[in-house]
Parts: structure tokens; sequence; C-alpha cells
């Protein structure tokens, strides 16, 4: 069996204890998958536009910060293969929700663990809502079964 655990930096913890249990099975590999968003890059460059005579971002700024953008998700998978040792690293670049189905097909998954990101809110959001977009495609997408780890909410953090 092949497990693709999707990080965001954020939910290790989560994802490591929904699958601890299936870690013990043999012939298991697990694959471990940062995708580094270019969206926000995009969104940069496009607000800097709407100025007129203002130039593009300079080359250097550009390098600066694809390196710490390499650097980030770099660190990401290292946590995660602290977490579950044995790991393999898998990173993409692009829009996550497109990569994550692209890179379970050519990772060949048979399981794909995420954590959705839900709205920073007191109560759980209802319906479609109830999970961020990314998830929600991954959901609609995937070319395998999709294990959905929630994360408790401040709610359920209360004693």
């Amino acid at each position: 069996m092949r497990l693709l655990c999707c990080l965001d930096g954020t939910n290790i913890k989560e994802i490591s204890s929904a699958v601890s249990s299936m870690l013990r099975q043999d012939g298991l590999t697990v694959g471990v998958l940062y995708v580094t968003d270019t969206g926000p890059h995009g969104e940069i460059e496009r607000q800097r536009e709407r100025f007129p005579g203002r130039p593009p971002l300079p080359p250097m700024r550009r390098e600066q910060m694809q390196r710490a953008d390499v650097a980030a998700a770099q660190d990401i998978l290292d946590e995660g293969v602290r977490y579950l040792p044995g790991a393999e690293k898998l990173q993409r670049t692009g829009r996550p929700e497109r990569e994550i189905v692209i890179g379970a097909s050519a990772w060949q998954a048979d399981l794909i663990v995420i954590c959705p990101r839900s709205p920073q809110r007191s109560e759980p959001a209802l319906g479609p809502r109830s999970v961020g977009h990314v998830a929600r495609f991954v959901l609609d997408h995937a070319p395998c079964p999709v294990l959905l780890v929630r994360k408790k909410s401040p709610i359920e953090r209360l004693p």
C-alpha cells in the first residue's frame, strides 16, 4: 500500500496520529508531499501592475523569494520525516489542489491523507464550506480514496 500524506506546515501531528495504526502494516510505503503554492507570487505581480510606472520585482528579490520557498518546503518535509520515519519526500510547485492530485497519480498512491483548512471561527462551518478549497478539489478529483483528517476546533480543545 502506498500512503501519501499531504503536509501544509501545520498538520503533521494530526496526520501522523491518524495514520499511526497503518504504519505497522507490511509492505507500506509512505510519502510526505508538500506543494509550494505559486498563487501568492502571481498575486504580488498583479498588484504591482496596478500602479503605472511601477517596475516588476527585481530578479534578485525573486531569487530571494524562491530560496525562501525552497527552504520552507525542505523544513516542512524534514519535519514530516521526523514524525513518519522512512517516508519518501515529495515536493511539487504549483496550485496545491492540482499538484496533490497529479502527484498522487504519478506516485501511484493508494490513499491520500489530507487535513482540510477550515476558516478560523469559533463554530465549525457546515456544508460545502466545512473543508477548504484544496481538500474539496482533492476529494472530487483524487485518483484514489482520500482520508480527511479533521483538526480539532478551538471549541473541541476546551476542557
